[in-house]
């Protein structure tokens, strides 16, 4: 192994422990987005329900692929916010080492939930599962410096996900029939009620915000 490899091993294990040692400031931080993404989600459920029961039409396929995308953008841009004040704050850099190490574990199965999304022109049940198995996939990819509560939020979409599966093809198959009403109260469910639950739980811990950056004498970059 050359120097510039040790080198590079070196800096990504400290990064790594950074990353760690932040486990709680994680947890907290993410509490805010859960909370927005879970609220924008019970959202994305009264639009079906309103198609349903006032417009007499239910979602489209399409119709309910925008407003979950437009749900995603929102909760993205609320996660965006809540990381750009919070470096602010610890006069770090946003695009921080931590976080790139972050963004490049959970970035290939995000990826495959949206290609798979485009390529395979499926009901809105079959993207909402989609969805649900590779957001899963994408928190458990941190698992190695992400704090236990994010990796058993991950688990609990991961199980959910395998259960409309098997749902699916045991009961629905061969031919599903599942209206954009009842995939958007599995989108609620799941993306609306999770998130509500694991904010609420991480407030309720009485989990706070270091006031300072924690000691680093490794020299890695706060995130």
């Amino acid at each position: 192994m050359t120097d510039f490899d040790i080198d590079s091993a070196s800096r990504q294990l400290r990064v790594i422990r950074s990353l760690m040692e932040r486990a709680t400031i994680y947890r907290s931080l993410s509490a805010p987005t859960a909370f927005a993404g879970g609220l924008f989600s019970l959202g994305g459920f009264a639009v079906a329900y309103w198609a349903k029961h006032v417009r007499h039409q239910q979602l489209t396929d399409n119709e309910f692929l925008v407003t979950w995308l437009i749900i995603l953008a929102l909760t993205g841009l609320t996660n965006a916010i809540v990381l750009w004040r919070e470096s602010q704050r610890r006069g770090g850099s946003f695009f921080s080492p931590g976080m790139k190490v972050a963004m490049t574990s959970a970035l290939p199965p995000l990826l495959c939930g949206g290609l798979l999304t485009v390529l395979i022109a499926g009901s809105a049940m079959v993207h909402a599962i989609f969805w649900l198995l590779f957001y899963g996939l994408g928190l458990l990819a941190m698992q190695h410096f992400a704090p236990r509560s994010l990796v058993v939020l991950g688990w609990m979409f991961v199980v959910t996900g395998l259960a409309a599966v098997g749902y699916t093809m045991m009961v629905a198959w061969p031919a599903p029939t599942f209206t954009t009403l009842q995939a958007s109260w599995l989108m609620a469910a799941t993306f609306g009620g999770f998130h509500l639950a694991y904010a609420a739980a991480v407030w309720a811990a009485g989990e706070e915000r270091a006031e300072s950056p924690l000691p680093n004498p490794n020299g890695a970059e706060n995130v």
